[in-house]
């Protein structure tokens, strides 16, 4: 991944225009006929739920919580972190996000899986880069980077490829943006001492977070979400703007 951003970095694209990033679709078990069963002598129904709204226990709390919209975001949020995140970063907008989100997503209304298993989202960025974020039923799995002349460099986790032999041979020069690691355990422990940033520092992995969100915003109010990435607000709509958050059921409190 170091590599395919380095390329797209260092301009091997030329400008870049737009960039695409897959995500699995699917992901969830039985929805229909669930019903209210005992709960576990070892599970804490009341401690699991939190803050979230109360409901009753169905047997869905271990892997498949997340297609419940109440406790997750579906493979959208499961996954955005991971392939958005090195989007973002061949982009160079790790501190910001794009402005425009406009989408689609089919939304079973019977049982208690919620999140949708399809979906894409048209996002724009301030400087006119187009990116895409859909499941890999439309779109190939990972993150793909597409240059103003057509070519591409394309990468997903153990693998990478591109447009022609002269990227795929392609080195990085003495001089040019680099990307090294000595590892994310060694390197927090020893920004932890020196009080430097780490490679990995929260707000760009919230940053990251963050598109996958306003996507689900975009899903479920199907308009058009404008969003200013500085002050992180959504820009002129109310009802948009209160899915930025919810209040927490009781006694769960931010203090």
């Amino acid at each position: 991944m170091r590599h395919a951003v380095e390329l797209v970095r260092n301009g091997r694209l030329g400008k870049i225009a737009r960039v695409v990033v897959g995500l699995p679709s699917g992901g969830r078990g039985r929805n229909k006929g669930l019903k209210v069963t005992p709960v576990p002598k070892e599970l804490d129904w009341n401690f699991w739920l939190g803050p979230a709204p109360w409901r009753e226990f169905t047997g869905v709390y271990d892997w498949d919580w997340r297609w419940v919209s109440d406790w997750g975001g579906g493979q959208l949020m499961d996954w955005i972190g991971h392939h958005g995140d090195i989007a973002q970063w061949g982009l160079g907008t790790d501190r910001t996000g794009p402005v425009l989100f406009e989408g689609t997503a089919p939304y079973d209304r019977e049982g208690i899986y919620d999140t949708p298993k399809s979906y894409r989202i048209e996002c724009e960025y301030a400087n006119g880069v187009k990116l895409t974020v859909a499941d890999n039923h439309q779109v190939r799995d990972g993150a793909t980077w597409y240059g103003e002349n057509g070519e591409w460099v394309w990468v997903t986790r153990g693998r990478w490829d591109a447009s022609t032999p002269a990227l795929k041979n392609a080195r990085i020069e003495a001089g040019e943006i680099r990307f090294k690691s000595p590892g994310h355990q060694r390197q927090f422990i020893d920004c932890v001492k020196s009080r430097k940033t780490t490679l990995t520092p929260a707000e760009v992995a919230h940053r990251s977070a963050s598109i996958g969100h306003l996507c689900q915003i975009a899903l479920k109010t199907r308009r058009k979400i404008r969003w200013n990435p500085d002050t992180e607000t959504i820009v002129d709509d109310a009802e948009a703007s209160r899915l930025l958050g919810r209040a927490p059921r009781g006694p769960w409190a931010l203090c």
